[in-house]
């Protein structure tokens, strides 16, 4: 509350301060070789979240914006995107040149807190836009995110998946959604991410400990989904999605329209939903109770002012998961198309309401974020009127950050973070597994931004107070036999976890050509609820769980390393990295039975991480719009107390893909694309103990994409084809490995979209 009454403090000090004049941005676009101008490139501000397009004579015009310094994105297929900064006090035109490319290295970045270049960020972000996730679609986003070097996913069939970043995942990977924390139950190895492709224009994924801006639960890093652009001032649009998938019989049928008025209202609306039957394996086995099916609707409505902006959003989200048991396999399938529930399934529901302002004080800005969020995880296994697993979580969280510009080079970030969780076990579970509880974050920060001619520095210090209080007084834990470790007389455990964190990176420019990165940070992580106080069996995963309330928090340091050099044609990099971590949590089985259940425990020792990804990319200058690019990504994670390896750390991959991408039209058909793709998933014999090798395998992928003018309306259609090749094989991270069941075989999908 006190940093509540602080941020309106502010406000009412500055109130007379707000940016009062309105800029305007003019300017056109050629073709650096042609000199020739270009017609629809995107010209965009991620400050404000606006854009527009160039016209037929490459001219473009953005009125009624903040008159500041601002960055400019200019983004065109088959060109090098350009990023710069403009300042629209300047009452001029500017003319703009764009260099053809059939791929960029380059685009904007917000995760790193400064909006920037990715290239000139010294923290490590990759990014998937819109059209990335199109050309290579996956029932699950998090598979769709895969394909990035360094990313990978603990999976539980198509449905239920969590990202892996170099190596770590669970509660260490902190999810930004709509701008805010989302955490729904991620502590569980079966709980998903939870979260769809409906309505976001991109992903970002910090790879690092990110927990100076983001806090707990940013030890491995971030991912940052953003939301879809506003409309063009003046305009409404819309469009409608459609996808089919050949393996599960999936489909997906998705639409939204949204609008901004001239006196800058923006508003949008969205809805989805997806449903998928069973899957077959490679060999045609069908993988019973794997389907599942999911509801999406977004609605959202702001103002943009001379003042700054504010948004707020909901979404509602609803899933239906199924679960496959072992000792039932055979029990659980169905007929080829059937896509209703049965026994054992997850029932998870969410709700999410959250508001972004930002307001301009002359060159200084501060931005805003409150979320409230409120979920409910339902695990029903053994009757439909039941419900074994029920948990009910609801938080508040609020994030303020006042971005100070100390000069032109020079920029100060400081920031308060809050984050209040409570989560209650349903009275009429059937079983329960942790304890009621409440969770209470609290963290200041600073940031300072230092960018001028070949060098960008960035550093800064956190420090984060978390209260984390288990209460087992209630009547249910009592009839159920639920206890608490040690036993505590008043039947509650109360733990503290503090301490600072900072972090410290440079990217060096000499031309052109080169580019360096290094950086040093630290990351903590406080243990989540079910590694401090779980006690019970865990429905639909034949386990029965034992935490430890006497763990300490993770703490890590970590090492990145980036060297990038660019031929005319060619583009090489190599990202390595060390990650040294104390505390590190992990989940281990052991001998002991609890009736027929296996018991797992949580255990806590020293650990190390390393490895990297490796790039090249190659675009021929005789043949425009021809690109090849290749990457290596590895890690190994090793106890350090004994070397021996931790359990569910990803295999190291070689993936390739030759792509063409035009902007040619040839009668109805426009800006065609293709691309084969393969992976190469290695044996992954560095297993844990008590953990099986598991051997590698070959993936062949395919992608075509392009426009089609029908009656007038334009049509963007993709086909895609994974595992074409029809492998029967294991993956190393998903959690039915132990029990030999394989993943999904040949899958197609094909997608339309229809804009109005």
């Amino acid at each position: 509350m006190k940093h509540l009454l602080l941020i309106f403090n502010l406000l009412l000090i500055f109130n007379c301060s707000w940016a009062s004049d309105l800029g305007k941005l003019t300017g056109s676009v050629t073709d650096e070789e042609t000199s020739s101008p270009l017609p629809g490139v995107t010209v965009y501000l991620p400050e404000l979240n606006r854009g527009t397009v160039t016209d037929m004579n490459g001219h473009f015009e953005i009125d009624d914006i903040p008159a500041k310094t601002l960055t400019l994105q200019l983004s065109f297929m088959g060109y090098q995107t350009k990023i710069l900064k403009v300042d629209t006090r300047q009452n001029k035109e500017f003319n703009f040149s764009l260099a053809q490319s059939a791929t960029t290295i380059d685009e904007v970045v917000v995760s790193g807190a400064h909006i920037m270049s990715r290239e000139k960020s010294p923290v490590v972000i990759s990014k998937m836009d819109r059209t990335d996730l199109l050309k290579n679609p996956s029932p699950s986003l998090m598979s769709s995110l895969t394909r990035t070097p360094g990313v990978s996913e603990v999976s539980m069939g198509p449905g239920i998946s969590k990202p892996v970043i170099r190596g770590m995942s669970f509660s260490r990977v902190l999810t930004l959604y709509q701008g805010g924390r989302f955490e729904n139950q991620q502590w569980g190895a079966d709980h998903g991410l939870g979260l769809t492709e409906t309505g976001i224009e991109s992903v970002e994924l910090v790879k690092g400990p990110a927990s100076l801006i983001y806090g707990s639960g940013a030890m491995a890093g971030v991912v940052n989904i953003i939301e879809e652009r506003d409309a063009d001032r003046g305009s409404v649009t819309g469009d409608v999605n459609l996808r089919g998938y050949s393996n599960s019989l999936g489909g997906r049928l998705d639409a939204g329209v949204k609008g901004t008025t001239q006196n800058g209202f923006v508003w949008s609306m969205r809805a989805a939903e997806e449903s998928h039957a069973d899957y077959l394996a490679g060999n045609g086995e069908t993988v019973g109770n794997t389907r599942f099916n999911t509801r999406n609707v977004k609605a959202s409505a702001g103002w943009v002012g001379k003042w700054g902006d504010t948004r707020l959003r909901y979404t509602y989200l609803k899933q239906n998961l199924g679960i496959l048991e072992e000792d039932q396999r055979d029990e659980l399938i169905t007929f080829r198309n059937d896509r209703s529930m049965q026994l054992p399934f997850q029932d998870v529901t969410d709700h999410f309401l959250s508001s972004e302002t930002n307001l301009y004080i002359g060159q200084d800005r501060l931005k805003l974020t409150f979320g409230y969020h409120l979920n409910y995880r339902e695990e029903i296994e053994d009757d439909f009127n039941e419900v074994d697993l029920g948990l009910r979580q609801q938080n508040f969280m609020y994030d303020a950050k006042y971005y100070k510009g100390l000069g032109a080079d020079l920029e100060l970030i400081v920031g308060v973070q809050g984050f209040y969780l409570q989560n209650e076990n349903y009275a009429n579970a059937e079983e329960i597994l942790i304890p009621d509880a409440t969770k209470d974050d609290r963290s200041v920060y600073a940031l300072l931004n230092y960018s001028k001619n070949k060098w960008v520095l960035q550093g800064g210090t956190r420090y984060d107070y978390r209260k984390v209080v288990a209460d087992a007084r209630d009547q249910k834990f009592l009839d159920y036999g639920f206890e608490l470790s040690g036993s505590p007389n008043n039947r509650m455990l109360e733990r503290n976890f503090g301490g600072m964190t900072a972090s410290g990176g440079a990217t060096f420019m000499p031309n052109d050509r080169w580019r360096f990165r290094a950086n040093l940070a630290s990351g903590f992580r406080a243990p989540d609820l079910a590694e401090l106080f779980s006690n019970g069996p865990h429905p639909g995963t034949s386990r029965f769980e034992l935490g430890n309330s006497n763990f300490e928090r993770e703490q890590n340091i970590q090492g990145d390393l980036r060297i990038r050099y660019k031929f005319p044609q060619l583009t090489l990099g190599a990202e390595l990295f060390y990650n040294h971590v104390d505390n590190f949590i992990f989940f281990t089985p052991t001998d002991a039975r609890q009736g027929d259940l296996t018991v797992w425990e949580f255990e806590q020792d020293n650990a190390r991480l390393y490895g990297g990804e490796f790039h090249l990319d190659f675009h021929p200058a005789n043949i425009k719009g021809l690109n090849f690019q290749t990457s290596y990504s590895m890690v190994v994670g090793q106890r350090r107390s004994t070397g021996e390896y931790l359990p569910y750390i990803p295999a190291f991959r070689w993936e390739q893909e030759l792509a063409y991408t035009s902007n040619l039209t040839a009668g109805k058909i426009s800006n065609p694309y293709a691309a084969i793709r393969g992976n190469w998933v290695m044996d992954q014999n560095r297993a844990a103990p008590l953990e099986e090798t598991t051997p590698g395998y070959y993936f062949l992928g395919l992608s075509l994409g392009t426009q089609v003018d029908l009656f007038g309306q334009n049509i963007e259609m993709y086909l895609n084809g994974t595992n074409l090749l029809n492998l029967n094989y294991l993956d190393h991270m998903s959690l039915y490995r132990p029990f030999h069941i394989p993943q999904m075989g040949r899958n197609v999908s094909l997608h339309m979209r229809f804009k109005f």
